[in-house]
């Protein structure tokens, strides 16, 4: 009847510990007096976590994602704002090229349509950023390019610097608004 009996002593009592279906139990005679007695025991099955353990792990889980996640989103916004200003760079680029073959400055369709420059650029959006080039009143001798972020402000941000550059192939900056010929040069 029992998987596996065994003698034991609790306090005075001899006994015999088995198992039934899923519960474990005691029966016992008392040493001193005689008495008989069966108790059932409900132990604790000891596989798995307590909801305590698993409380812990996900409030650490948490901690570490909350310290983690700006970093992140930090270290996106500078990588966006270094491919912008290289996609700038690129840019100016390609206008040289372009003006050498065609006499003026183009605008980004006419530098995508020439392989000057990649699609997306060409598109007027990569990495975060919206990218435009005007050739200037002079087209044979002017134009100017700029780079915005899609998105400025909050903790998802592209990216916080505004481009400039134009045909003096000087990249400019600004942190407050669009950047322009009165920006700093990027050192």
């Amino acid at each position: 009847m029992h998987k596996s009996t065994r003698k034991m002593k609790l306090e005075g009592a001899v006994g015999i510990e088995g198992d039934a279906k899923g519960f474990k139990y005691q029966s016992w005679v008392r040493a001193g007096d005689g008495s008989k007695g069966t108790g059932i025991v409900v132990m604790r099955n000891n596989k798995g976590f307590s909801l305590i353990e698993l409380l812990l792990v996900l409030s650490i889980i948490m901690i570490v994602s909350a310290m983690a996640v700006p970093s992140y989103l930090g270290a996106r916004a500078r990588a966006n704002e270094a491919s912008a200003a290289s996609s700038i760079r690129a840019i100016m680029s390609a206008q040289s090229l372009y003006r050498n073959s065609f006499g003026t400055y183009g605008v980004l369709s006419d530098l995508g349509a020439d392989y000057l420059t990649d699609q997306r650029l060409a598109n007027g959006e990569k990495s975060g950023y919206y990218f435009d080039t005007t050739p200037g009143a002079r087209a044979a001798y002017e134009y100017t390019v700029t780079a915005e972020p899609v998105l400025a402000m909050g903790p998802s941000a592209s990216g916080a610097r505004y481009y400039f550059g134009d045909e003096t192939s000087v990249v400019r900056f600004s942190l407050t608004g669009s950047a322009d010929l009165s920006s700093p040069p990027m050192q």
